[in-house]
C-alpha cells in the first residue's frame, strides 16, 4: 500500500509541474501600426507669351537684333505649400547645332531678360538663383519671374545669324513647414546637378 501511495504521489507531484510549466505558455501579444504620411513638394514651370494664360509656342520665333520678346515664366505648386527659387540659362547655338561659348559679359551684353525684382530676390553669395518673396499655396503661381526677352541691336554682329536662342528656366521648390520665415532662409533645397 504505501507503494501504491508513493505511486500515486509522484503522479500527483508529475501532473502538478506539468500544469504549473503549461501555464507559462499562455501568453498575450498586440501590435500597434502608426502610419505617419508626410507631405510632397511638386512644382511645374509655365511659360506665356503676351499674357499668362496664352501659352508659348513650340515653334521657334524669329527675331532680329534691337526687338523684345514677350516671354513670361511662372511656377506653379502642385502641391504642398512650397518656398520656390528659380534660375535661366541663356543657350545661343549656331545653325550647325554648337553651342556658342560667350562669357556671361558678352552674354549680357547681347540678351537681357526683365526680370521682377519686387516678387523675386536674390541671395548674396548665392550665384545665379532668385528666390520667390512669398510661400506659394497649393494649387497657385508665383507672379512672373521675368517677362521679356530683349535682343540688342548694336552688339549682335553677323556671328549671331541663323542662331537659335533658347532661354532654359531651372525652378526648386521645398516644404514651407518648420523651415524658416522665407525662401531666402529656407533649408534642404535640391543639390545642382
Amino acid at each position: 500500500m504505501k507503494k501504491k501511495i508513493l505511486l500515486l504521489a509522484a503522479v500527483a507531484i508529475c501532473a502538478a509541474i506539468l500544469a504549473s510549466g503549461t501555464l507559462a505558455y499562455f501568453t498575450a501579444e498586440d501590435e500597434v501600426h502608426n502610419v505617419i504620411t508626410s507631405g510632397a513638394v511638386d512644382i511645374q514651370i509655365e511659360e506665356w507669351q503676351d499674357e499668362i494664360g496664352n501659352p508659348y509656342p513650340y515653334d521657334p520665333i524669329d527675331v532680329m537684333p534691337g526687338v523684345t520678346v514677350s516671354k513670361i515664366a511662372t511656377i506653379k505648386n502642385l502641391e504642398a505649400e512650397a518656398y520656390i527659387r528659380a534660375k535661366f540659362e541663356v543657350v545661343i547655338t549656331r545653325a550647325d547645332n554648337s553651342v556658342m561659348e560667350l562669357s556671361p559679359e558678352t552674354l549680357a551684353s547681347i540678351i537681357t531678360l526683365t526680370m521682377n525684382g519686387e516678387d523675386w530676390l536674390r541671395k548674396d553669395g548665392d550665384g545665379e538663383w532668385w528666390y520667390y518673396n512669398a510661400p506659394v499655396p497649393t494649387g497657385e503661381s508665383t507672379e512672373a519671374f521675368f517677362t521679356e526677352v530683349v535682343f540688342d541691336g548694336p552688339n549682335m554682329t553677323n556671328e549671331y545669324q541663323n542662331c537659335t536662342v533658347r532661354v532654359i528656366v531651372k525652378a526648386q521648390g521645398v516644404q514651407t513647414a518648420n523651415n524658416g520665415a522665407s525662401a531666402l532662409e529656407a533649408a534642404g533645397w535640391p543639390a545642382e546637378e
